[in-house]
């Protein structure tokens, strides 16, 4: 009886343990905060496409809150106006491996129950074991989801000025500078969940009876739609014809809308060697819906060194703080009741020093190459939950980039690029911790000049695939996207 009980403790204590302190980065079902702060946008369809390395740009208005320096090559008042078109798909399939004593655990998981019938209970070798545990609604494990739309990039204005001998680069503009655009699902969720491995795996119930696992089967859904706009200006100083910095600063200023839905599928019951499917947490309903409102600012600094074949450009960010002031209402429901309230509150993030260091080589006198860094150290990051406590959530996302610029003839240019992207989680069940989930982002565009018009265009793909691991099962998780962007400048000679 003593050993009965302590071992009943002991799971106990482990499924506490797994429940409290288990961190999902990406899925499963992490509330909606943070997620979308880390997408900050490409300003310039040419910075897009030679892989945002910032040095190869030039005479470009859309570049004066990424490298300010680069300005030092407008010689007119400048207009700029550019757009963004995508289309983009995320899916997740899943795939359950069959388990030793719960045999049609993965066959419930996956929808794949109707194919089966009923087993023979009435034959002499049966047991509980032997009953096919069917799910209560039409829910498959495998999903997508596709979105089709139009962003506009930016509106700004650029003038130089002569003071004191030295040529300034004033500018100024609007611009959406974060994607807050986020979505995220899982068919399959069960809390606590029985298949993870970290911190330590789940234990199978002793082959006692009285002892059970119980865990609740679940829908989740989150998505966020929105972006943060900034509004600023940048000054430019051409020091000398080698050496040009700049800096520039904006205020931060977005709004949201946010969405959390989690529907009750059951509650799984595991013994030693089976388990059964109930019906309590089914069809309870919990819908979370609401604003979030975004504020707060970032400084940009930067120096460029022009030689004679080869070229140098230094880029930092000093920290910055990031807060969210949000409003939702929690309606929750289920068969017997039903039941509103409404949260408030705000949380913030503490974004660290970051930059990039860059070169661009003459390799002709109209072809030219363009390699660059970027330092992303979020795992100093710090998240204020609404309680006030302080975490590190991200992982660091550093990221290197490559691109080449072609001048066949005077009024067109050629650019390419490729350049790596790291998203600030790890995939579940990661065998390196504290990798990212890597992708590359390919793209390829042209630049025409007429007159005083400068026109150009980017195509921009990426495929972002990862997957998430457990004891049971392994989820197959993939975004890709499509990206048509574009900027037109107008020229304005007013000394003419």
């Amino acid at each position: 009886m003593r050993n009965n009980i302590m071992k009943k403790i002991k799971i106990l204590q482990l499924t506490l343990l797994i429940f409290n302190f288990i961190s999902y980065p990406q899925g499963y079902d992490n509330p909606l905060n943070i997620q979308g702060i880390n997408h900050t946008n490409s300003l310039s369809a040419s910075l897009s496409a030679v892989g945002d390395v910032s040095i190869l740009v030039d005479d470009d208005a859309g570049m004066l809150f990424t490298n300010p320096a680069t300005l030092k090559s407008i010689k007119d008042l400048q207009f700029s106006v550019g757009g963004l078109q995508y289309y983009s798909k995320t899916s997740q399939v899943q795939h359950y491996t069959p388990l030793k004593y719960y045999s049609n655990f993965s066959l419930l998981m996956e929808g794949l129950t109707d194919l089966i019938s009923d087993p023979d209970t009435s034959l002499s070798a049966s047991n509980p074991g032997d009953t096919v545990q069917r799910p209560f609604d039409a829910i498959k494990p495998n999903w997508s989801k596709s979105k089709n739309s139009f962003i506009p990039v930016h509106f700004i204005a650029a003038y130089p000025i002569l003071l004191f001998d030295k040529k300034f680069v004033v500018a100024g503009g609007v611009v959406n500078y974060i994607d807050l655009n986020h979505y995220y699902q899982n068919n399959n969720v069960l809390s606590p969940p029985i298949g993870s491995e970290r911190p330590i795996p789940v234990p199978l119930p002793p082959n006692n009876p009285d002892s059970t696992f119980k865990t609740l089967w679940s829908q989740y859904i989150r998505s966020r739609e929105g972006s943060i706009r900034g509004y600023g200006l940048s000054l430019t100083n051409v020091l000398s014809e080698k050496i040009s910095i700049g800096v520039s600063g904006m205020y931060l200023n977005g709004t949201s809308d946010d969405f959390e839905y989690r529907l009750g599928r059951g509650r799984l019951v595991f013994y030693y060697n089976y388990f059964r499917l109930d019906s309590t947490n089914f069809n309870r309903r919990e819908t979370r819906s609401g604003t979030s409102q975004f504020r707060g600012y970032e400084l940009t600094l930067s120096g460029i060194y022009t030689g004679k074949n080869i070229n140098f450009s230094v880029t930092i960010k000093p920290p910055n703080t990031i807060i969210r002031d949000f409003d939702t209402n929690i309606l929750t429901q289920s068969p017997d009741t039903s039941y509103e309230v409404s949260y408030n509150g705000n949380d913030e993030i503490k974004v660290p020093w970051r930059g990039a260091v860059a070169m661009s080589i003459n390799l002709l006198q109209n072809l030219k190459l363009g390699l660059e860094y970027e330092y992303r150290p979020y795992e100093n990051m710090k998240y204020k939950n609404p309680e006030g406590k302080e975490t590190n959530p991200w992982i660091s996302a550093s990221i290197f980039k490559v691109g080449i610029l072609y001048n066949p003839i005077y009024w067109l240019t050629l650019r390419a690029g490729v350049r790596g992207e790291s998203e600030i989680f790890e995939p579940e069940g990661n065998p390196l911790i504290g990798e990212p989930v890597r992708y590359s982002i390919y793209s390829a565009g042209f630049g025409i000049t007429y007159a005083n018009l400068i026109f150009n265009f980017t195509y921009q793909y990426f495929l972002m695939k990862y997957q998430d691991m457990w004891q049971t099962n392994v989820n197959f998780n993939k975004e890709f996207r499509n990206s048509l962007k574009f900027d037109l400048k107008i020229n304005f000679n007013l000394n003419e």
